[in-house]
């Protein structure tokens, strides 16, 4: 059963104080393109909720997969929040003024190639989407506590940088979310409840 999360001050003032000022200071390892992707929440009935978009089958990476906003960073962009903040706006039309920025989690290195760094935000007022409709088939919310049920989730073995690496799986309605969404997801559920692993959960062993 999902326990709920209420959406109050003294939640997102307990997240935030759980979360990174800043960027964590985790070079990426060798051969890993840095990305920075915005993890929005949101208040829905007094309820926390997480902000998930789809990907259309004609973009060039994770083509129909569940995902946060968020990409690889420009040249232009001062760093991987600025990086997050922009590609939330072109693909989903989050504004940076409508969003309060919590902090940053640790950084989640992918089959893909990407070494992701998250940045959960709080939605400000009601929240509203624009989609880019090359990037984006749609956006839907799950509430938070749907990632704190453990028996929710299936895992599958890989090989990653040379090392055992596990892949985690999670349904919810018609979606599969899984991979590094599944990851981040996950350990943010653990920092809303005051769990706080190493570092190194997100990382193939050395």
């Amino acid at each position: 059963m999902s326990i709920f999360v209420e959406a109050d001050a003294q939640f997102f003032a307990r997240l935030k104080a759980a979360l990174s000022p800043g960027t964590p200071s985790l070079d990426p390892p060798a051969d890993l393109r840095p990305a920075g992707v915005l993890v929005p929440l949101c208040e829905r009935n007094g309820e926390v909720m997480v902000v998930l978009a789809r990907r259309t089958e004609r973009v060039p990476h994770h083509k129909g997969q569940v995902c946060f906003p968020g990409g690889s960073q420009d040249p232009g962009d001062a760093d991987l929040c600025a990086t997050a903040l922009r590609e939330a706006e072109e693909e989903l039309g989050i504004r940076g003024e409508s969003v309060e920025l919590l902090g940053a989690m640790e950084p989640v290195p992918t089959v893909t190639g990407f070494f992701i760094q998250p940045y959960v935000v709080r939605l400000v007022g009601e929240a509203s989407f624009s989609l880019d409709e090359f990037e984006m088939a749609e956006v839907f919310e799950v509430p938070l506590s749907v990632f704190a049920e453990e028996d929710r989730y299936r895992c599958a073995e890989s090989t990653f940088l040379g090392n055992n690496y596990k892949v985690y799986f999670l349904d919810y309605g018609p979606h599969t979310i899984w991979g590094a969404t599944a990851k981040i997801l996950h350990r943010l559920a653990e920092l809303a409840r005051g769990v706080s692993p190493p570092l190194t959960l997100f990382l193939p062993p050395a």
